[in-house]
């Protein structure tokens, strides 16, 4: 790739400066050396110089993407189909951040709209495989991962979906195998390093589970997941201040993470703080609802009604 960035740079000094395309590619082989900064600079010059560069938008999409600002992403993939409404990777794309953003329905239609467009789209199916995870539906997730990674082996994002759908199951050390094998093809995805956190505290690794943790925020920094997941292996930790000063960070970057509100709402029930617990779990379960998850949403006030009735510590 740093042959490729070369060989892009004497394109630009030596042909044409104003190339739009150019810069695109640039971009991209910089995002694949982990420079996202640099993706979307070249992004934000390709713009300027032709601001209907599709490429650029969703090149710039996908970096902020991984910056862990999804927000921002969704906006350039909404400019990216205000041009052209049959961009089945705008759509692939967007999908992703909307999962990121907990709008599984919106991740789902998203995932379906680019697979009609192109059914042999492994971003779509791996997407959709996060959403039917996110929905419950744990085997739709295993087809979908593994049609991904029949359309494309080396699509990390389908073996990170996988292992979340293993978790899923109980298969944790399956799990940690997906995350491997997601980190050998790219060592740079946070996302990788936070699914394996929740695999290795699932089989009570909490050291492992808060070294994948703080990985994932070397590479991420604003990245509300990883928070959580730290948070969650330090409340199995017993370390309820560093769990909820984690939650709140994520938070911080995200208001709408229902599961954090939830597993806040668990660490505050179970150091006594009752009147706190439920005005998160409340909160957690509005969101549910408004993200269509009814298994989760019924969870909660399940886990309400528990503790409205359970006695004071």
């Amino acid at each position: 790739m740093k042959g490729a960035i070369e060989d892009f740079n004497q394109v630009l000094r030596i042909n044409n400066p104003n190339d739009a395309k150019v810069y695109s590619y640039r971009g991209s082989a910089r995002m694949a050396l982990g420079d996202m900064k640099g993706a979307i600079e070249d992004s934000n010059q390709a713009l300027r110089i032709n601001p209907s560069e599709t490429l650029a938008y969703n090149l710039r999409g996908l970096a902020r993407i991984n910056l862990g600002d999804s927000k921002s992403a969704i906006e350039d993939f909404n400019q990216a189909l205000r041009i052209n409404p049959a961009d089945a990777i705008a759509y692939s794309y967007r999908g992703s951040a909307r999962i990121n953003l907990g709008d599984i329905k919106g991740a789902m239609e998203d995932s379906n709209q680019a697979l009609r467009i192109n059914p042999n789209s492994a971003t779509a199916y791996s997407n959709r495989a996060a959403a039917h995870v996110a929905l419950g539906d744990v085997k739709g997730g295993i087809e979908d991962s593994n049609q991904a990674l029949r359309i494309d082996p080396s699509n990390a994002t389908a073996y990170m979906n996988r292992g979340l759908a293993r978790l899923a199951l109980g298969d944790a050390k399956g799990a940690i195998e997906d995350c491997n094998q997601a980190l050998r093809i790219n060592p740079n995805r946070a996302t990788a390093y936070m699914n394996r956190a929740t695999a290795r505290l699932a089989l009570g690794d909490v050291k492992g589970a808060i070294e994948d943790c703080n990985q994932a925020l070397r590479i991420s920094p604003n990245d509300a997941v990883a928070y959580s997941n730290r948070g969650l292996a330090r409340a199995s930790s017993g370390d309820v201040k560093g769990a909820i000063d984690d939650y709140n960070q994520a938070l911080r970057i995200d208001p709408n993470y229902a599961d954090v509100y939830y597993n806040r709402g668990l660490v505050r029930a179970s150091s006594g703080d009752k009147h706190l617990a439920i005005t998160d779990l409340q909160k957690a379960s509005d969101l549910f609802k408004q993200q269509g998850n009814t298994s989760s949403y019924q969870a909660v006030l399940d886990k309400i009604k528990q503790i409205t009735h359970s006695p004071m510590h």
